[in-house]
């Protein structure tokens, strides 16, 4: 009976080590919800950014009224861009409790930008 009990405890400890233990070789660590948020909104911006290349282009060869309301809206976009870039930038310094706050700011402020950009 003792003999029965030790074998059984030594296979329990056995057993915990194995499953307690991380036995993968894989060592690269799993984005959080902030990075993984901070890599969107860098990707929202990236693609917003093309946006206001192709809008200056467009005001650099448009003339007359047309060339001034394209002007105002790049300067909208521009400023626009600048206060989501902040925000982004706030966002990945942000502490772990109090990133999705300032996540939220992020997110305003881009589709802020998205909405400037395609009016």
């Amino acid at each position: 009976m003792l003999r029965t009990c030790v074998i059984c405890c030594a296979l329990v400890g056995v057993l915990s080590l194995a499953v307690g233990c991380n036995l993968s070789k894989d060592t690269k660590a799993t984005p959080t919800k902030k990075e993984e948020a901070v890599t969107l909104y860098k990707s929202d911006l990236d693609k917003v950014e093309k946006q206001i290349n192709d809008l200056k282009t467009k005001a650099e060869k448009a003339a007359g009224e047309e060339k001034t309301k394209l002007e105002a809206k790049l300067k909208d976009a521009t400023t626009k861009r600048d206060a989501a870039k902040k925000k982004l930038e706030e966002l990945e310094k942000a502490a772990s409790d109090k990133w999705e706050a300032v996540s939220k700011e992020a997110k305003t402020a881009v589709e802020d930008l998205e909405k400037a950009v395609k009016e």
